[in-house]
């Protein structure tokens, strides 16, 4: 998933991707370790299916995990609450999908670029999607999504069937408080 170039050896890039592929937890139940990219693939593997992959998801993040996105709500701390969060939105968006394109990591950082696909109202949508994730020991503690919400917020508000799919996602919120 990222771009090889040619370039001297020991070259600073070198340098900086053997920095990137220092070890990260892949599992945090059962502390399996691997690259930042395989990492990135896990996260690829788990958005392809998440309803099925909820836990392979969480199990790619700290217990103390951070959620930050541009939408209700805002921060989410605590893997119960990502949980919570992620069954929420796949209780309202039961086809949600993502399609990483890209992904590049250094340090303890890592961006993914991606596209989240669902179905709003009987409409098909899709809008781009860049996480950061910061690790801390080798393990994920925050995840920052940035995309534009005016994009899914329209979509549930096109039709009277999208605006029920909403009152049913924002119902089943409420029940997991």
């Amino acid at each position: 998933m990222t771009d090889t170039i040619s370039r001297p050896k020991n070259s600073t890039i070198d340098r900086a991707e053997n920095e990137r592929d220092r070890g990260v937890v892949l599992d945090v139940r059962t502390g399996e370790q691997g690259t930042l990219a395989a990492w990135a693939g896990c996260f690829a593997e788990v958005w392809d299916r998440p309803r099925e992959r909820l836990d392979r998801l969480l199990g790619l993040l700290s217990d103390d995990i951070v959620l930050k996105a541009p939408i209700r709500p805002p921060v989410s701390r605590g893997k119960q609450a990502a949980r919570r969060g992620f069954e929420v939105a796949l209780h309202g968006m039961p086809d949600l999908r993502a399609d990483i394109h890209r992904w590049r990591g250094a340090g303890d950082t890592l961006f993914i670029e991606l596209t989240f696909r669902a179905t709003i109202g009987g409409h098909a949508i899709a809008w781009n999607n860049v996480d950061r994730i910061t690790f801390s020991g080798g393990i994920a503690v925050e995840r920052v999504a940035f995309f534009d919400p005016t994009i899914v917020r329209r979509a549930f508000f096109r039709n009277f069937a999208a605006f029920r799919q909403l009152r049913r996602m924002r119902a089943a919120g409420r029940e997991g408080r």
